[in-house]
């Protein structure tokens, strides 16, 4: 497939998530972890950090500003007169990383006036990686493929079927997904699967998942990226409250319980 057409800081993006993946490998499962706790009682290791440094020294290349889970606090005064900003996970899923499972991620977002415009997520297990946004579609590749030039467009339009497949983490009610109103009612069935991190996104951008309700809180690097690549095959995220999409670089960088569907 051609390869897509997106501007150079994207693909500086795509090349500093590839990058910080292969990094975190070089720490999994081996010996070499130190876990740390931080304040809200959340795991970050040497990885994280080597991670959102590799990431950030990456993206400033750009000449827009970062904001890392683990690049300590930027005050609200400073980043609300940010037009646009990356918005870095170094190691989603830290916790599986830990565990030495499979579903962790490197998530990396380009936010402007709030919303997310692109978006990339690897999987450093799988090798995996996505990208995209609503401005050009989203795409699948590999980490060795670093050029882009096999480059997957994801489709836009899902195969039908009978079984609504909903994704969530250990902690998501089935009281909060079947009550929801955005919930298509014209399914048999409904198959629930407990997937930790971004990676959910990526099963919805691959079409194996319709639906990811959260109700427990995250944060705006959780879902920022998975957010972008998700507009790019014409889905979205909706808040729970109002029905609204997702909004980014708030004061408050929790994230309200959300459908993404």
């Amino acid at each position: 497939m051609r390869k897509p057409e997106i501007p150079e800081e994207y693909q500086i993006a795509i090349r500093a998530a590839v990058q910080a993946a292969k990094l975190v490998m070089g720490y999994f499962r081996t010996n070499q972890l130190e876990t740390e706790w931080k304040a809200d009682e959340s795991p970050v290791t040497i990885a994280d950090l080597e991670s959102s440094l590799l990431l950030t020294n990456e993206l400033q290349k750009t000449g827009i500003p970062v904001l890392s889970e683990e690049g300590g606090e930027i005050p609200y005064e400073e980043r609300r007169k940010w037009n646009e900003l990356w918005i870095v996970d170094p190691l989603d899923g830290t916790k599986e990383f830990i565990s030495g499972r499979k579903n962790f991620a490197i998530n990396v977002a380009l936010v402007r006036e709030s919303r997310p415009i692109f978006g990339v997520i690897v999987i450093p297990v799988t090798g995996e990686v996505f990208f995209g946004g609503a401005e050009f579609g989203s795409y699948t590749t590999t980490t060795e493929d670093i050029l882009l030039e096999h480059s997957v467009k994801l489709p836009t339009e899902k195969t039908p079927r009978k079984v609504l497949v909903v994704a969530g983490g250990k902690s998501t009610s089935k009281d909060f997904f079947e009550e929801t109103e955005l919930v298509e009612k014209n399914y048999d069935s409904i198959e629930f699967r407990k997937v930790a991190s971004s990676v959910k996104f990526c099963l919805m951008a691959k079409g194996q998942v319709d639906i990811y309700p959260r109700d427990y809180p995250c944060m705006e690097w959780d879902t920022a990226s998975g957010h972008a690549i998700l507009q790019g095959i014409g889905k979205d995220i909706y808040r729970k409250e109002t029905g609204k999409p997702l909004q980014y670089n708030k004061e408050d960088l929790y994230v309200p319980y959300f459908i993404s569907c």
